[in-house]
């Protein structure tokens, strides 16, 4: 797999260098970054569960709790990320690895039984 760079002007590193120092300062790193775990996982979640209404999941695992009570038409992942509690953020992160590999284990179990 060949790797790609892109070489940026100057100014842009520089801004991107400031505000990455910006937010390293501040301490809330760590958190944003979980918020965006945890949208990430909830947009997730809801492909699959759309990819199994579609027909093309044979089965699905039960979604995450946090997820389960996402509603994509009334606010964004990001949203309702923020708006989640520690706890349920927590919750999301450590649920999602074994949601995906369970998923993931149905699948190859599907294939090889094709």
């Amino acid at each position: 797999m060949a790797l790609e760079t892109l070489t940026l002007p100057a100014a842009a590193r520089r801004r991107l260098t400031l505000d990455a120092l910006n937010a390293l300062a501040q301490g809330d790193l760590a958190e944003r970054l979980r918020l965006e775990a945890a949208a990430r996982i909830l947009s997730t979640t809801r492909r699959v569960a759309e990819l199994a209404a579609a027909g093309e999941l044979a089965h699905h695992a039960e979604l995450p709790e946090a997820a389960r009570a996402w509603d994509p038409a009334v606010m964004t992942a990001r949203e309702f990320a923020e708006a989640m509690t520690p706890a349920a953020i927590d919750s999301l992160l450590a649920d999602a690895p074994r949601w995906a590999a369970t998923l993931l284990d149905l699948s190859a179990e599907q294939r090889r039984a094709a």
